[in-house]
């Protein structure tokens, strides 16, 4: 396999979809006709000429997030198996202000409600760890949340603070500290947040899948690969578990020296793939990525360079198409 190959690869699935920085984000919630959070959904973000901006899951209280964006109108986009795709407009109008590029300028909030569709079997909305908690400390909670998706940070850390102080075990406020340290880039802070969630519950998936992607962050990529396996194991219907689960095994199987370890490794993180393809509703795009990269560990750059074909008839209008278009020339180029 071409080492000059492997690195444009690489460097291609490590480039953001936004390609500029900007200091602005749309966030926003997910939730079924009756109110309920929906985790698992896939929203996209597109501007209004089509094109693509980015592709995420909701998270475990239906909650979504896009940064780094600049002003202009955008169209976010939800899907999920077994309702009716939502579709909300919304528009970043911008700053004359100059601000330090982490600094966030503008905060949109959207909320995108979702109707079943008729005669279809609804994806399970999560589980949720019932707790007898004091009033006080629920009110703490709900005030720390709204202020969160608020996009003031500081005072919902502080109110989930409160609502633990009131009570010591909440898990939910326990793990929306953690949650939200994650966000901010606050992993050591996350980590012990979500360590106390998991004393508490120690079933729930979405503990897990957190401190997966801290540890995918972080590049600890066998802790990792457990977590997922953990969320998974705990849900099997969670699209964002599979699919990063395949991801850490991937890069185990980069990593690993043991020839039939690797073989395995590319094998599991398939079948991660196409329970994810299936979960999502052949709707995360995200996929053809990760296969585009085990068929090039396999040796196998024809199929790679065809993954990213399909990549990129499904995300026509993507703005990094001309260096997908290169590691597609590149991988088919003779040796």
């Amino acid at each position: 396999m071409s080492t000059r190959n492997v690195s444009a690869l690489t460097v291609l699935l490590l480039l953001p979809i936004v390609g500029y920085a900007q200091n602005s984000m749309v966030r926003g919630k997910v939730r079924a006709s009756d109110g309920t959070a929906l985790n698992n959904a896939i929203v996209e973000l597109r501007e209004s000429g089509g094109a693509l901006v980015g592709q995420v899951l909701t998270g475990n209280d239906g909650d979504f997030t896009f940064g780094r964006l600049g002003s202009g109108a955008y169209e976010v986009i939800v899907t999920m198996s077994g309702y009716l795709p939502g579709r909300e407009v919304v528009e970043i109008r911008g700053s004359r202000r100059q601000l330090p590029p982490d600094v966030v300028n503008e905060t949109v909030t959207v909320e995108v409600i979702l109707r079943p569709r008729p005669d279809a079997p609804l994806a399970p909305p999560g589980t949720k760890f019932v707790q007898d908690v004091p009033k006080a400390a629920s009110a703490a909670y709900s005030k720390g949340i709204a202020k969160i998706r608020e996009g003031k940070s500081g005072e919902g850390i502080a109110s989930l603070r409160e609502a633990i102080v009131e009570f010591e075990d909440y898990f939910d406020a326990h793990f929306a500290l953690g949650a939200e340290y994650y966000r901010i880039g606050k992993d050591a802070e996350a980590l012990e947040e979500l360590e106390r969630s998991r004393r508490i519950n120690d079933r729930e998936a979405a503990v897990y899948y957190v401190f997966g992607m801290v540890m995918l962050k972080q590049q600890k990529f066998r802790a990792a690969e457990y977590a997922f396996g953990r969320a998974v194991e705990f849900n099997d219907t969670h699209v964002g578990a599979h699919f990063n689960h395949a991801v850490a095994l991937i890069e185990l199987a980069t990593r690993a020296s043991d020839v039939s370890q690797k073989n395995r490794n590319l094998a599991d993180a398939d079948r991660e793939l196409n329970r994810t393809w299936e979960l999502s509703s052949k709707r995360l795009s995200s996929v053809y990525l990760q296969r585009a990269r085990i068929n090039q560990e396999r040796g196998d750059r024809e199929a790679a360079a065809r993954e990213l074909e399909s990549y990129l008839k499904a995300e026509p209008g993507l703005r990094n198409a001309p260096a997908i278009k290169e590691a597609i020339r590149k991988l088919r180029e003779k040796k």
